[in-house]
């Protein structure tokens, strides 16, 4: 496992560059959830607390890296952009920023799965959240469509 989250890291910081320049990192997967960590002092503001451009970014690529380990599961060809999103900042932050996207439990992503299987366009809603020692600072919902 390690080996393929570097693999993805590696990814993102190819066709992201702004990934490597915010210093982020794919920490952990589990097959349903995929941890980032990412620096604090390339992402801060003039306030002291993490940029919110930096937060947004790193919650549209938790949520991109999870369909791309997913896709590779599944056995698919598949390519995902983020056609919307909404934001919502709860919580300054403070520290190196920890960004985790689940797949929705809804059911949702089995019948995108299917879509995509069918060669149909597909489209998903993903959260990211980011979390620091006092909670969910930052929930992100994200649109994602793809096709195979």
């Amino acid at each position: 496992m390690k080996q393929r989250l570097a693999l993805l890291e590696e990814t993102l910081h190819r066709e992201v560059p702004l990934t490597r320049t915010m210093g982020v990192r794919v920490e952990e997967h589990d097959g349903r959830e995929l941890l980032f960590l990412a620096d604090f002092a390339p992402n801060v503001n003039i306030h002291g607390t993490a940029f919110g451009g930096s937060l947004y970014s790193i919650c549209a690529v938790v949520c991109w890296g999870l369909l791309h380990l997913k896709y590779e599961d599944e056995g698919l060809q598949a390519h995902s952009v983020l056609g919307d999103a909404r934001i919502s900042y709860r919580l300054p932050v403070r520290g190196d920023i920890q960004a985790r996207c689940r797949l929705p439990e809804d059911g949702s992503y089995e019948r995108f799965i299917e879509s995509l299987r069918a060669g149909r366009r597909s489209r998903i809603e993903l959260t990211a959240e980011i979390i620091t020692e006092r909670g969910v600072a930052v929930r992100f919902v994200g649109s994602y469509s793809a096709h195979t």
